[in-house]
């Protein structure tokens, strides 16, 4: 089985657990955390790819807010109170047929029961002068002893305002004969193929090039 597209239908069951799961969470942190909640990526932009084991993943962002109990104490001055908090929620909330971990700037939902997913969870805070994501950076005199930092989001917006302005016609093209394409051959890539990128920076890489072709033509 080759890696392909995989429709947005076809990823209901996610996307409706997802939807559950945050539910659950923020239930779960309520009078302490409040904040919003997007979908981003490939489950947005209608892009998503599966592997070759049938694996897909989707992308969602907590959008903390000035309004939360942990900021008019500390102004969200500790990261890795704020991940550890929503990770244990997680924890508590998952099913016994999920993982959760704790990555590096994930909090990952690993579904094991019928068709397998993955639904990555980040946290950022989007205040004034802010636009930051907490990240795992550990210490090398501790690196067992997890540590995080809030950290620049990358620079990616022009892209994605680039991709909005284009006619429906030009996204199709684009999504359909350069990103999904691009996609299928890095998802393909083992995981420790050092020319690997990440399904965001194809979506950058390939936007970019057709509005350059574009404008050049």
């Amino acid at each position: 089985m080759e890696a392909k597209r995989i429709t947005k239908k076809q990823c209901k069951e996610a996307r409706q657990r997802a939807a559950k799961i945050m539910q659950d969470v923020r239930e779960k942190l309520r009078g302490k955390y409040k904040f919003s909640e997007r979908l981003v990526g490939s489950g947005k932009w209608g892009t998503m790819i599966e592997d070759a084991n049938g694996e897909y993943d989707l992308d969602y962002q907590f959008l903390l807010t000035k309004n939360s109990e942990d900021y008019k104490k500390n102004g969200f001055d500790s990261p890795t109170d704020i991940k550890n908090d929503f990770f244990n929620a997680f924890v508590d909330c998952a099913l016994k047929t999920e993982k959760i971990e704790n990555s590096t700037t994930a909090i990952t939902l690993v579904n094991k029961d019928n068709k397998p997913y993955h639904i990555d969870f980040v946290i950022i805070r989007l205040l004034p002068d802010n636009k930051e994501i907490i990240r795992r950076n550990n210490k090398a005199e501790t690196p067992s002893e997890n540590e995080f930092t809030w950290n620049k989001l990358p620079n990616w917006n022009d892209a994605y305002t680039k991709f909005k302005e284009l006619t429906p016609e030009e996204k199709k093209d684009v999504i359909e004969n350069h990103i999904i394409p691009a996609k299928v051959i890095e998802k393909a890539k083992p995981e420790n193929d050092s020319t690997k990128i990440s399904s965001a920076k194809v979506f950058v890489r390939e936007v970019n090039n057709y509005v350059a072709r574009k404008e050049n033509s």
